[in-house]
């Protein structure tokens, strides 16, 4: 039986293996019959998944994965969305909105007055020693967010009232809604990013995005529902450098790939069921540089309502946990306490300007999100007593008309959101090992490439990290193209 072979294999249709597409057949080096993306689910995007409408009671559409365009100053997937000039892909003034307008903040107690309490500037003196405390010296001890913001309690005591030390902890946990871990388990080195710019809200969700990469590639080119578990390197078989065994038996030959599986499936056992066997294996400094690093799992719970009863004024909440001795991070095998994770909530009636889109959207962190998205039946009786605390006033609290949770845990070809630091995790070493040449076969010097979120420093985690990651494999291959 005759082999598919091209020039080119791309593992992963998410934005990095899209957007490496997309890039290669633009150069003219290539085109789109000279490569094949191989995706094990059922559809195209990978980890950007925008909610059909059908599953809304309110005619809406949730993305539960990324929403945002984050750093706005450096952003390439934002401003070539911009270029297209096409309103059915994006347009900023339709499907735009900044979302940075300071949020309200509240606890089991109800509103937080962060002016009155200048709440807010001694969180920014607490990021900002943050920083200082892990950059000015380098053989620092990492520790997590937890203590490190325990340290910056001790040594500037003297500054803080008691409310303020109360309170400044509890609200850097919103962290833990940016890497989907929890506080004890937060790099504190690397817990204060860097952010180039504003974030802006997608409201019309990553789907167009995904569409608008697709039309570089046409359909017969993405093989859904395709799992590679075998990747053969130094192939001698018609003149190919590698074959890729497929779960259903089918062989891939190419002479080029780009691997953009997330980097959990990466760190899976070979003989995983949903892991990768490499012939011969990836060398140890690979393995060692995956072993070193983590991964979160950022959810999402969607609660509709028949008519909102919060305030439609503020686009987003945080909702503050409280103080306990629950250990964040330890394994959840019934509904935990209200208030044992903060919150962070995005109100969509102000965000679509229009109450009738009557809806929160919460976003959780491990081990929340393993235990709600198995079950989703146990949500809103974990957030109903949190929610309450945002009544607008004479308002009291309904029941929602409809649940959406994600499914990223669950699914055994992501297994989570992103990678996430953990204490002493070194990020730069996974990168450099990642992307560092490893022998090739014949003219070729490195035929493999990786992309995706965890191969890129500025913009990891984030869909223009992604989405850049697979420009520059693209790039890799035009370049060394003999």
């Amino acid at each position: 039986m005759a082999m598919p072979s091209n020039e080119i294999c791309i593992i992963g249709a998410g934005v990095a293996g899209l957007k490496a597409a997309q890039a290669l057949v633009d150069s003219t080096k290539f085109s789109s019959k000279d490569l094949v993306i191989l995706e094990a689910q059922d559809y195209a995007g990978g980890r950007l998944l925008t909610s059909d409408v059908k599953e809304s009671k309110l005619g809406l559409k949730y993305d539960l994965g990324a929403a945002w365009f984050h750093d706005l100053l450096s952003n390439q997937t934002l401003a070539d969305l911009i270029a297209a000039n096409d309103p059915d892909i994006f347009d900023v003034g339709e499907d735009g909105y900044f979302d940075n307008k300071d949020r309200k903040v509240y606890n089991q107690d109800g509103p937080v007055n962060m002016i009155e309490l200048k709440l807010n500037r001694v969180v920014e003196e607490m990021e900002k020693f943050i920083e200082i405390y892990f950059h000015d010296s380098l053989d620092v001890k990492d520790v997590s967010l937890s203590e490190i913001i325990e340290e910056y309690k001790r040594q500037y005591d003297v500054f803080l009232t008691p409310i303020q030390k109360k309170l400044s902890g509890q609200i850097l946990r919103y962290l833990e809604l940016w890497y989907g871990i929890t506080w004890d388990k937060i790099s504190g080195k690397y817990a204060i990013m860097d952010h180039h710019g504003r974030d802006l809200y997608n409201k019309r969700g990553y789907k167009t995005l995904i569409n608008y990469l697709c039309k570089s590639i046409p359909p017969q080119q993405i093989h859904l529902n395709t799992q590679v578990k075998k990747i053969n390197r130094n192939n001698q078989l018609n003149d190919y450098n590698i074959a890729l065994e497929t779960a259903n038996g089918e062989v891939f030959l190419c002479n080029y790939l780009v691997v953009t599986v997330p980097q959990s499936v990466l760190q899976l056992d070979p003989k995983h069921p949903y892991g990768l066997e490499w012939n011969p294996p990836l060398p140890d400094r690979i393995t060692d540089a995956l072993s070193s690093i983590h991964f979160g799992a950022l959810g999402k719970v969607v609660f509709e309502f028949a008519t909102p009863w919060w305030d439609l004024n503020e686009d987003r909440f945080l909702i503050l946990a409280s103080e306990n001795d629950t250990v964040p991070s330890k394994q959840i095998t019934e509904s935990p306490p209200p208030f044992t994770f903060p919150a962070y909530v995005l109100n969509y009636a102000s965000i679509h300007k229009s109450a009738s889109a009557s809806s929160l959207v919460i976003l959780t962190q491990s081990p929340l999100t393993e235990y709600l998205e198995a079950h989703p039946e146990k949500a809103w009786s974990y957030y109903e007593p949190m929610l309450r605390r945002l009544c607008a006033h004479g308002q009291s609290v309904a029941d929602p008309i409809n649940t959406i949770t994600s499914k990223w845990t669950q699914n055994p070809f992501i297994r989570g959101s992103y990678a996430a630091l953990h204490v002493d995790d070194d990020p730069s070493d996974l990168i450099i090992q990642l992307l560092a040449q490893f022998p090739g076969t014949g003219l070729y010097n490195c035929p493999i490439r990786f992309a995706g979120e965890h191969t890129i420093s500025d913009g990891a985690g984030c869909v223009h990290g992604a989405y850049q990651s697979g420009i520059d494999a693209a790039n890799w291959i035009i370049d060394n193209k003999v």
